[in-house]
């Protein structure tokens, strides 16, 4: 296969590489099938000895049914240590509404301390990409990658983001990234209805401040949370609505902002088949952006 970047300018050459690594890893094959090495043959069992004894089966319980996504109450995660805590200090709602700058916002942010995540992160989780920026992205949590740095999306799904978004020629001055949640879950686990509820007037407040042209929401819990709606992701995904800004008591206002839910990465790098719906959704934000 001759390359295709022989005669193209550096800037080109940049933007089709990152096309072409995107669509690669969205299962777009280019000229060259995909081949898959075959599977090992299954070992046979060994037959059991015969001892003249007549031996039981084994009893296995039933498999435990996955937990269903935002399903954890107040009650289960106080029983797991993760609950209310005793605080005495403004609650999130008064420390948002206090805030009239994102540094402000991010200093109320780390003096906080109602929320439990908070005493088994290593850092708070605020932003990374330029406060100048048109697209704000609001993701869910931090993982693991994430607490240890203090940036969201550092890790694999951070990487895999930053590449769709190059690929539609959005470099990383080009956006601001944030969470619904400041800090890590406990083995990133998923948050409960406690946890976003307490952590909510804070990206609603975030998102207040920074203004974007554009909103962004990466998951279900942030496309959930911020549209008030308990439609999935799956439903939501590329379909624009509007997000009605927030004032400092938590009330919708008449200022609104273009907002386009999308897969989560960490979504995309377990289901890769859906980076084509992915795909399909970066080109309409490309198209929404060159209409502004």
């Amino acid at each position: 296969m001759s390359d295709p970047t022989a005669s193209l300018d550096p800037c080109q050459e940049k933007a089709l590489k990152a096309l072409i690594t995107w669509w690669e890893e969205a299962g777009i094959e280019l000229d060259a099938p995909v081949v898959r090495p075959r599977p090992a043959p299954a070992r046979a069992t060994p037959p059991a000895r015969e001892t003249g004894a007549v031996r039981e089966a084994p009893q296995h319980s039933p498999a435990r049914p996955a937990e269903p996504v935002r399903a954890a109450t107040a009650a289960s995660a106080r029983a797991a240590g993760y609950g209310q805590v005793e605080h005495e200090g403004p609650g999130a709602r008064d420390l948002a509404a206090g805030a009239d700058t994102l540094d402000a916002l991010q200093a109320a942010i780390e003096s906080f301390e109602g929320c439990p995540l908070k005493r088994t992160a290593r850092n708070t989780v605020f932003s990374r990409g330029s406060r100048e920026a048109r697209l704000m992205l609001v993701g869910e949590a931090p993982g693991k990658d994430e607490d240890e740095q203090g940036q969201p999306f550092v890790g694999r799904s951070g990487q895999l983001l930053d590449r769709m978004f190059a690929a539609i020629g959005i470099g990383p001055n080009d956006l601001y990234i944030s969470n619904i949640l400041n800090w890590r879950p406990p083995g990133n686990r998923t948050p409960t209805q406690e946890e976003i509820a307490m952590c909510l007037p804070f990206i609603e407040r975030h998102i207040a401040l920074k203004a974007p042209d554009i909103l962004i929401v990466a998951g279900g819990i942030s496309a959930q949370s911020l549209l008030r709606t308990s439609t999935g992701i799956t439903r939501l995904r590329g379909q624009w609505q509007d997000y009605a800004v927030r004032d400092t008591a938590g009330e919708p206002t008449d200022k609104t902002i273009p907002v386009l839910p999308v897969f989560h990465p960490s979504y995309l790098l377990r289901r890769p088949p859906e980076k084509r719906k992915a795909w399909q959704d970066m080109l309409a934000l490309e198209a929404h952006l060159s209409s502004l």
